[in-house]
């Protein structure tokens, strides 16, 4: 067998057809299916200019191939949740914190604005019977206003005075019924409410999961150098939300837009990691579902976010 017989077997010519259908390129293919042999081997492999032994790099398609990681499964989807790995991860963490039994039940989810934070917090609250509570920048000024939210959103429904009777009822409600605790934009905690956090892991059996920003979760660790190293002692998962891939975008598509046709994710990708990730992901398959080409689709959506995108956060 020579390097043009090769490039033209049936193995690898359905091992590249594996990767054209998960629009991955070569090196996190490879990666994913565990090739033997370098992302560029794999490359001059399908363009018929490998140099090395042909048995032996046939071979190694054979074995990626028998792997079973390459399969175009149908993608879990729990309503209208696509379960990509971050989501599944912080499921399985939440599962995980909540037999735990010591303060180990503390879940942060970090992850860039759009990346699907909001989307994973409702779809845990969801699964495990959670309370979601939205921080806001108030609470950074005022630590009886961020107990009152709290409370509020375990529908306690008293009008506290101080920040000790407010501390008291909540942590007795907690103790009474434990459950989840979901809190998005937890950059807008003090240093008294991280204190607070970690009294509830303390004496109470509640789970807790955290959602935030990378560069926020580290203001947090500047700005509270002896709380927040405290709190983050008692989790038991970091999960960072990844950047997105064409087998994310594959596996959202396949989910929730099964009709849609894409081609060529490459496009997609490299605007969902400029702007606002799975949002932006989202945004172009509803324009490809309602009858955009996926190159208009694309122009658009940006034509879309670039005016506005200066005056985000």
């Amino acid at each position: 067998m020579d390097k043009y017989e090769l490039s033209k077997s049936p193995d690898v010519l359905r091992l590249a057809d594996m990767q054209e259908e998960l629009h991955l390129n070569d090196k996190d293919f490879c990666r994913r299916v565990g090739f033997a042999l370098a992302a560029s081997s794999w490359g001059k492999i399908k363009a018929g200019t490998w140099s090395g032994n042909c048995e032996s790099a046939l071979q190694s398609v054979r074995q990626a191939l028998s792997s079973g990681l390459t399969r175009q499964d149908a993608p879990d989807v729990d309503g209208d949740t696509v379960l990509l790995p971050h989501v599944s991860l912080a499921a399985d963490a939440v599962a995980a914190a909540q037999c735990a039994q010591d303060e180990h039940r503390l879940v942060f989810v970090v992850g860039k604005t759009g990346a699907g934070k909001s989307k994973t917090a409702s779809y845990l609250a969801g699964k495990f019977g959670g309370t979601l509570i939205n921080a806001a920048p108030a609470w950074e000024k005022s630590y009886l206003h961020a107990l009152t939210s709290i409370g509020a959103g375990l529908g306690l429904a008293a009008s506290w005075y101080s920040a000790g009777a407010a501390e008291r009822d909540i942590l007795q409600s907690l103790q009474a019924a434990p459950r989840l605790i979901i809190i998005d934009e937890a950059n807008h905690f003090n240093r008294a409410t991280i204190n607070f956090l970690k009294t509830v892991l303390n004496l109470t059996r509640c789970g807790l999961v955290l959602l935030t920003l990378p560069h926020h979760m580290a203001r947090m660790s500047s700005d509270s150098r002896e709380e927040f190293p405290q709190l983050l002692r008692r989790s038991i998962a970091i999960i960072h939300i990844p950047s997105i891939t064409g087998e994310e975008v594959a596996a959202i598509r396949r989910g929730l837009y099964p009709q849609v046709d894409l081609p060529n994710a490459a496009p997609l990708c490299a605007l969902a990691n400029q702007f606002h990730n799975l949002d932006t992901v989202r945004r172009v398959l509803d324009e490809i579902d309602a009858g955009q080409t996926p190159e208009a689709a694309v122009k658009a959506v940006r034509r879309q976010i670039q005016p506005i995108s200066p005056a985000r956060s």
